[in-house]
């Protein structure tokens, strides 16, 4: 039986879930520069060039993807994941979402998944020891959860373990060659009593990407739930193509994007078909859903709705630590420009002063009407 729960995992991949892409480098090697000053001599040193300056590492986590690559990219993405599933007391069951995430400070593994049975929302952890990772097999120990703690902020993390549904034993193995791919099985006993439960679970790394967003037209609109990811350009590339009908998109519970690469792209085809966002009295969006929203051609915000913004990070690292200047920020720069117009850099410089990656800043009607995030507000 678990005897305490990770809440530092949690957080930690909530901070991912909110669109926080990095890789493990510290500060120094991403900002570190060479003192050349052609681009010519900076391509010599297998450097980055960009506003005048020759970037040392910046190759190494360059995540931009190009409007010709794509589609290319998110069929390859999808196709690597098309085997992947969950299969509970033999009933099968989509990932919503999956990331073998690394607790430092316990020096664990755990892995996370997220599931609906039926309509509801359900959480299965795996905990093992770091020092097992690198075995073809392992054992780790698993817990069941109500309800999906990824969407919990941190006010909520107290009453996690009153959330635990079921706790056993799960055996590991690491099948995967050029990425972390994970074969499970699993026992879990009930904390009421009950039958034990089985599961079944291949899943890697290439989920963590995929987004769990549903589209569900109504007329000339389309309700887009969920957090985005490759999976959400897909959806919309197929309704740009199949409903031309499909005017307006109402956005309702978008946390965030678990793919900001895709997401831009997603936005940019939104954008190339003319439609409109629109945010209900009750829709709440943030990060990555917002990016989306400013990619309507009319934006329309009706009063009551909550809309976050925050920086991204992770690692250590956070945008605000990187100069205004650093290419890490020209794909959301030409992004924001593509929405919101000459005005586009600036907000998105806001939105990483707004707040810390691991927190969200509730944008008030004033500051919505300041930077022109909306095209129309209904009050």
């Amino acid at each position: 039986m678990i005897k305490h729960i990770k809440t530092g995992l949690i957080a930690a991949t909530i901070l991912m879930l909110w669109g926080c892409q990095s890789h493990a480098q510290s500060l120094k090697e991403v900002t570190k520069t060479y003192k050349v000053t052609t681009k010519e001599a900076c391509e010599k040193k297998d450097g980055y060039w960009y506003k005048g300056k020759c970037w040392a590492n910046f190759k190494e986590f360059d995540e931009g993807i190009s409007k010709e690559n794509i589609d290319a990219e998110v069929e390859k993405q999808l196709n690597m994941v098309k085997d992947y599933g969950l299969t509970l007391n033999g009933k099968a069951h989509d990932i919503g979402f999956f990331f073998p995430e690394i607790d430092t400070e316990s020096n664990e593994i755990i892995i996370i998944t997220t599931f609906k049975e039926g309509t509801e929302e359900r959480t299965l952890l795996q905990i093992a020891p770091l020092s097992k990772r690198e075995k073809k097999s392992f054992q780790a120990e698993a817990m069941l959860f109500k309800g999906n703690l990824l969407e919990m902020d941190e006010a909520d993390q107290a009453k996690i373990p009153s959330l635990i549904m079921a706790a056993g034993m799960a055996q590991v193995k690491n099948v995967g060659d050029d990425e972390e791919k994970f074969s499970i099985n699993g026992t879990l006993e009930p904390m009421n009593g009950g039958k034990s439960l089985t599961y079944k679970m291949t899943a890697g790394e290439a989920l963590a990407g995929m987004g769990d967003t549903t589209l569900e037209i109504k007329g000339d609109k389309v309700y887009l739930n969920g957090t985005l990811g490759t999976k959400t350009y897909k959806q919309f590339k197929e309704l740009i193509a199949n409903h031309p009908e499909v005017k307006t998109i109402v956005l309702q519970d978008v946390p965030g994007s678990i793919n900001d690469a895709v997401n831009m792209h997603t936005g940019r085809i939104v954008r190339e078909a003319g439609l409109t966002t629109l945010v209900l009295a009750d829709s709440k969006i943030s990060s990555g859903g917002v990016d989306l929203f400013c990619a309507g051609k009319e934006r329309i915000i009706t009063k009551g709705a909550q809309l976050g913004i925050h920086s991204w990070g992770g690692d250590g690292i956070s945008a605000d630590d990187l100069s205004k200047d650093h290419p890490a920020h020209q794909y959301q720069i030409a992004y924001f420009t593509m929405c919101l117009g000459k005005d586009g850099p600036d907000f998105y410089f806001r939105t990483l002063e707004a707040a810390p990656a691991g927190e969200m800043h509730w944008m008030d009607l004033p500051e919505i009407e300041k930077w022109e995030i909306a095209t129309q507000i209904i009050k």
